[in-house]
């Protein structure tokens, strides 16, 4: 108790320069463990919802691409799919089921995705739960909606209220607004802690007539102005191009119009109505599968795991689509990002041991003033392995100080990068959670959270430190230093 009493007297003498250093320590720490805490329970996050996807199969591009679109919600879309290849698929004896997805608009930067009816029922959730609606019903006719939780949140939406979608995934101030469908929210979901609180879902039918009613007032979007674009300067007039011949703008025309105008949409069951669910192998209600030209992206579950790597080759092989794993998109995704975060982690390191070099100057410059209450203490009776243990003690104090401040700062980093993660991906994170330890033996790992590792590895590293302070103060020479 004598020995922690000096050590705290000493520390409290010299208060600015024992807080400066512990902050700097602190800093590093802070930095550490709030990469490390940010990597695991993102990567979890991720493994967890990829976990709830089989297989999805899209157009040909990068998988990668394919599973951030289509189980995250991030990133744009590789391309469409014909609506015939989906149907081919759900008819496929070892399919399960199969759930299209079809993108193409957003409110205020949340997403609107285009399916059936069955998703909220087949479709299972990291917990094994379906996606179920809290408030209202799933969408029954097309412009009708269901909203996640975040959505409802953000936007202050709330059941029987209409809004109107921009055109494209992201929000921008140029997009083009579908004044002319305005769609009702009909459901608002529970929260999941996954991307679906961030989209909303409309069915099939109303993302292939919204478009079409674009495309019938003469509109199109970036893609097919590009599309339309002479191959070289130098070539054919308009009039010679195919798609542009006037025998054919009638014929398309009428298909347009046909396409729209013969749709029917029927009757909706009110807000709180729940609407029967739909038949298998049939489209979604007051969705004409024929009148379904493409989707985005298909969910696939298949009836034995046996099938999973058969059929994901056999889709690749072909030339119509692609299908990927999501969970071993994932590993593959965090793969590339860990090259960063050991970078990341490497500077943070430096910026702990750059600062614990600060404890070993501090002590060393105190130390000259110090003397003579070194010998003082040796002529008292003190031992010289006494004094060396304070000057340890000591350094060692500062740096597990230091170390302490760290975690807390570095955990209420990961609060405010949390909040808008969140925001962002839907993904959740828990600032106060304790991070698991990666690397050591079993019964380490197991058992010792990393912070406090990481406070037991700065009080070694303080300890370190102080070793050339408290040996100078071990071979102090107490008759020279009484009588200075």
């Amino acid at each position: 108790m004598h020995t922690l009493t000096v050590i705290y007297r000493n520390l409290r003498q010299r208060w600015l320069s024992t807080c400066m250093t512990a902050l700097s320590i602190g800093l590093g720490v802070a930095l550490v463990t709030a990469i490390t805490a940010l990597r695991q329970q993102t990567q979890a996050n991720f493994d967890n919802v990829a976990a709830s996807y089989e297989l999805v199969v899209g157009a040909k591009g990068s998988p990668l691409q394919l599973v951030l679109n289509t189980v995250f919600h991030m990133d744009v879309p590789v391309g469409n799919l014909p609506y015939s290849y989906y149907r081919k698929l759900k008819a496929d004896d070892r399919v399960a089921y199969a759930i299209p997805l079809a993108l193409g608009d957003n409110y205020r930067g949340f997403r609107l995705v285009g399916t059936e009816p069955e998703y909220f029922t087949l479709v299972r959730l990291k917990d094994g739960q379906p996606v179920a609606v809290a408030q209202g019903r799933t969408f029954a006719a097309d412009y009708e909606a269901v909203i996640g939780s975040v959505v409802a949140r953000e936007t202050g939406l709330a059941l029987g209220q209409n809004f109107v979608a921009r055109h494209g995934v992201e929000d921008t101030a140029a997009a083009e607004e579908h004044e002319e469908a305005p769609f009702t929210v009909v459901g608002i979901m529970r929260e999941t802690g996954t991307p679906l609180d961030r989209v909303i879902f409309i069915s099939l039918g109303s993302v292939d007539e919204i478009h079409q009613e674009s495309r019938d007032k003469g509109g199109k979007s970036l893609l097919e102005q590009l599309e339309a674009l002479p191959a070289e300067p130098s070539g054919s007039p308009p009039e010679d191009r195919p798609e542009d011949r006037p025998q054919d703008r009638p014929q398309d025309r009428d298909d347009h119009d046909h396409h729209h105008h013969h749709r029917k949409k029927p009757a909706a069951p009110p807000v709180g109505d729940t609407p029967a669910p739909a038949a298998p192998n049939q489209a979604a209600a007051g969705v004409p599968g024929q009148a379904i030209d493409e989707v985005t992206a298909v969910i696939v579950k298949l009836r034995s795991p046996g099938y999973l790597f058969l059929m994901h080759r056999e889709i690749n092989k072909g030339k119509d689509a692609q299908a990927a794993l999501p969970g071993v998109e994932v590993q593959k995704l965090f793969a590339i990002v860990g090259t960063v975060d050991r970078a990341l982690l490497l500077m943070s390191v430096l910026v702990v041991v750059v600062a614990a070099v600060s404890v070993l100057v501090a002590i060393y410059n105190s130390l000259a003033e110090r003397r003579r209450e070194v010998a003082v203490l040796r002529a008292l009776g003190a031992h010289r392995r006494t004094v060396f243990g304070w000057l340890v003690w000591e350094a060692a104090m500062t740096a597990a100080l230091g170390g302490v401040v760290g975690v807390l700062m570095g955990h209420a980093l990961l609060a405010v990068a949390g909040s808008s993660l969140k925001f962002l991906s839907g993904l959740p994170l828990d600032p106060w959670r304790w991070t698991r330890l990666e690397v050591g033996p079993a019964w380490l790992t197991a058992y010792v959270p990393f912070e406090v590792a990481v406070i037991a590895g700065t009080l070694v590293l303080g300890a370190v430190m102080g070793l050339l302070p408290a040996a100078l103060a071990y071979r102090t020479n107490v008759a020279r230093h009484l009588s200075e």
